[in-house]
């Protein structure tokens, strides 16, 4: 990213943390919208939450004079990625690689580096899927392209890493042998435990799949038995060449006009009973006539709902 020039250090690194933390505004809106879009699309959410920050000077400075270079607001933005820096909560690690994937494809959106800690997780245990990431900032005069990283994880492994931050904190990085080898054991734990939660969800998936497909079913032929006792029979096979393709109802079509028409009809008790027995002969011309119009009359109706 390059900076314009700038009277002081001071007024530089106003301008940087203006661009940092509109990049951090512009990342998140774009998440939240994928993620309502997602819920929308399939009634699920794949971001549990997520969080932002902007680096804190103390962090900066102990990291730029860790790269050996001289703490500069240019060499600051030249070679520290993560100042700008976003966290994404998911369920599972299937959502992880799912949003990355819609992270990707956003147009405006440049990934220049991926570390995929989950594939390949640190010695220590550490796992996490890390993007660094530029995007455009609109600025009155200039268009000036801002890094921030992405961290995408599961709740257990945020678990994780949260504690194992802290425990380390407290060794201020050189905790003993012992407490190494439990944290990764810990960590081996909290990978199991993902992959469990992660087979549970999909067994869970396909029973609820198998069980909404089965009453569909059920609902299907129960309206179509309904359909018969109030009107005749939909459409019998020997009728099959009588009826115009455009008057055939799908089976999404049945379903469609069950949910929408047939509850409310007979919660209002609109749906029409008949007795043959009482009925002359010219009523029932009319009633066999009634019966030929129906395909066209349903067709109608869910042309019209659409």
């Amino acid at each position: 990213m390059e900076l314009p020039i700038f009277y002081d250090e001071a007024e530089e690194w106003s301008n940087a943390l203006l661009l940092y933390n509109s990049a951090l505004k512009e990342i998140n809106t774009k998440l939240e919208i994928l993620n309502n879009e997602f819920k929308l699309a399939h009634q699920y959410n794949p971001i549990e939450h997520i969080t932002s920050r902007v680096k804190s000077p103390q962090s900066i400075a102990k990291k730029i004079r860790h790269k050996g270079k001289e703490l500069t607001v240019e060499n600051i933005v030249k070679y520290i990625n993560d100042i700008a820096g976003v966290r994404i909560i998911c369920s599972f690690t299937s959502d992880i690689y799912r949003i990355a994937d819609l992270i990707t494809k956003q147009s405006d959106i440049k990934v220049l580096k991926v570390k995929d800690y989950i594939m390949q997780p640190k010695q220590n245990g550490y796992a996490s899927y890390h993007m660094i990431v530029s995007v455009p900032i609109f600025l009155s005069n200039t268009v000036i392209d801002t890094k921030v990283e992405i961290q995408i994880r599961t709740i257990a492994m945020d678990f994780w890493a949260s504690l194992e931050h802290k425990i380390y904190y407290k060794f201020e990085g050189n905790a003993p042998e012992r407490i190494r080898k439990e944290l990764k054991e810990c960590a081996d734990i909290v990978n199991y435990l993902d992959q469990k939660m992660l087979s549970l969800n999909e067994e869970v998936h396909v029973c609820n799949h198998n069980e909404v497909a089965e009453y569909k079913e059920i609902m299907s032929e129960n309206y179509r038995e309904m359909m018969k006792e109030s009107y005749g029979s939909v459409i019998d096979d020997e009728d099959e060449n009588d009826v115009a393709s455009s008057e055939i109802l799908s089976e999404e079509d049945v379903d469609s006009y069950q949910v929408e028409h047939i509850m409310e009809d007979l919660a209002t008790n609109n749906i029409m009973n008949k007795d043959s027995k009482n009925k002359s002969k010219d009523g029932k011309k009319e009633e066999k006539k009634e019966k030929k119009g129906l395909g066209s009359f349903l067709t109608k109706v869910m042309t019209n709902s659409q």
